[in-house]
Order: structure tokens, then sequence, then C-alpha cells
């Protein structure tokens, strides 16, 4: 980035290979395209796709309009902070550029100081559920929200696949639950029971969830739960190699 001096300082806009913007007062020149290095090592392709990967899922939460991340940094970089313990998946950079994204296990849609609720998929008399450690009495005080992701998967004809994942989030009351026996083991264990949300989409191998605590603007740190393993495709070394072979291949080291 240089400042520019002279006739630059009238224009804005795009010139051959260069942009022109202001910035205040003052008039900047930039290339238009910022060349990356092409090939890669294991351990800068790894960094690489788990940023590049995330970023794409934090334009997926931050389109549902309630993002909960508090802490010493602004929501996006404790987002990418706190995101760093998934898998991470392969894309190739053209999968990754035209917003491909994954469902995984354990991601954290919120972060803040509010005890985290406990919560795992099962069964609850028979009938697929979300099993928590709330007991009636604490989700009557409570303002709940249910993060639902849903992984989509589109197959071409020539056998190649785009995916996408979309979040929503649904406000929820003590009476959207069922009482079942108590099942987690927690501190918050009932001797009347503990909830549950019950329903056949518990069981659907294409939807993650992830229960969070809301107060003043503050939350509970959730992490998804689900039963989805496409993901795994695309965490093998067939996939590293051909995600590493989009960026000109890897360095050996």
């Amino acid at each position: 980035m240089a400042r520019a001096t002279g006739l630059l300082e009238n224009v804005e806009g795009h010139l051959g290979d260069l942009t022109v913007y202001k910035r205040g007062e003052k008039t900047f020149v930039r290339p238009t395209h910022i060349h990356q290095p092409r090939r890669l090592s294991r351990k800068q392709l790894l960094l690489r796709e788990r940023q590049s990967h995330n970023n794409v899922l934090w334009r997926a939460l931050k389109a549902t309009g309630r993002v909960y991340f508090d802490g010493d940094k602004a929501p996006y970089y404790r987002f990418m902070s706190v995101n760093t313990y998934s898998p991470v998946p392969y894309l190739k950079k053209d999968q990754l550029y035209s917003g491909n994204a994954l469902l995984l296990p354990d991601m954290v849609v919120s972060d803040g100081p509010l005890a985290p609720i406990s919560y795992q998929l099962g069964e609850a008399d028979g009938q697929p559920a979300l099993l928590t450690d709330l007991s009636k009495a604490k989700a009557s005080r409570m303002t709940l929200l249910l993060y639902v992701l849903q992984q989509k998967v589109y197959t071409f004809q020539n056998g190649t696949d785009m995916f996408k994942l979309s979040i929503k989030v649904e406000p929820l009351a003590a009476d959207d639950f069922v009482r079942v026996p108590s099942t987690l083991t927690s501190p918050y264990k009932d001797v009347h029971g503990t909830l549950a949300l019950v329903g056949d989409r518990y069981a659907n191998p294409n939807l993650g969830f992830g229960l969070v605590h809301i107060k003043d603007g503050l939350a509970s740190r959730q992490q998804v739960v689900t039963c989805c393993t496409y993901y795994m495709h695309y965490t093998t070394e067939e996939a590293l190699q051909a995600a590493a072979m989009s960026y000109g291949g890897l360095t050996g080291t």
C-alpha cells in the first residue's frame, strides 16, 4: 500500500492492476489482486484451510443476527480463536471461494461468561431427543435459543458435490421441553427429572444443534452436537492432497 499524490489524489476506483481508494482525506494505492504464495507446507495448508473454512462458518452465523461472543476481542476474532479444535476439512481453493461449508461437531456457536448447558443427542421414551441437564424450574427462568445448523449437499452430474451450511435460531420456552428421567451427569440433576427436546429432527444426520442461554446480552459457551459425518470425506489424506494441488502442491515440509 502506498499513499498517492498528484493526479491520483482525485481518482478513486480501479486503474489496471491498481486500486485507488480514500481513507479520510488521504488517497492510497494498492494492487487490485494480492498474489499469495501458491505452494504450501502441510502446516501452512492446515492453517489456511481452518481459517478459510471458519470464515465461511462465521458468515453463516452472522447472517442469523444472533451472534454472542464476549471477551477482550471483537466477536469475529473471538469466534476464530475459539473455533480451533473442530476437525479441519480440506477443501480445494475453488470450493472455498464458492462459499462451501461443512457441518462440524464441536463448532462453538456462542461464548460468554454464563454457566454452560450440558446436552447430548439421544432418546427419550424411544424417540429421538436432545437431552439436557436443565430442570423445569431452571429453564422457566432462562432465555434460551436453539441454534439449528443444516448441511445441504448438491451432487452434480459429473459426480462433484457442492455443500452449503445454513443456520437458524429458534427462541425456546420451558413448555417446549418434556421432562425425562435424568440421564446426564450434571450438578443440575433434579429428582423430578431433566428436560429434553423431542422430535424426529434430532436423529436427522444433516442437522446439528446448539442450546444457548442468553442474559443481558451475554451468553453461555456452547458447542454443536450432531450425528452428521459428511465432513469426514474432507478430512482424509486424499482430500488434503487435492486441496494442496489447488494451491500448486505441497513444499514437502
